[in-house]
């Protein structure tokens, strides 16, 4: 069976949608996830490294910021979570998990402060 140039052409679109919609246009991509990550820092302060009482997320064990996040996205959060559990709300399991590699991997000293600028 061959099928014509239009029928490649129509068939080709539909091939990389299906291909994509296992997982997140953005968990494999740093760039993308660092935008993703960046709405964090209406709370948790630029780049996950908080100066308020609410916790930072920079330099914290990945694990540790996994089980946060999946216990937030939960059907049943922590008791006392504010805003977390709503926030979260869509992410799939990948996106929590490209979340938790991103903030585990941002040292928890600025760069500036580190080098003594």
């Amino acid at each position: 069976m061959s099928l014509s140039l239009v029928g490649r052409l129509l068939f080709a679109p539909a091939l990389l949608v299906a291909s994509s919609a296992t997982a997140p246009a953005w968990a494999s991509s740093t760039l993308d996830i660092k935008t993703v990550a960046n709405s964090c820092a209406n709370c948790h302060g630029p780049d996950g490294r908080s100066t308020t009482i609410i916790p930072s997320l920079a330099g914290r064990p990945e694990a540790v910021l996994l089980e946060q996040l999946r216990a937030f996205a939960s059907d049943t959060p922590p008791a006392g979570t504010t805003i977390m559990s709503r926030l979260l709300k869509g992410y799939l399991d990948a996106d929590l998990e490209a979340l938790a590699r991103y903030f585990s991997a941002v040292s928890s000293t600025p760069r500036s402060v580190a080098e003594g600028r």
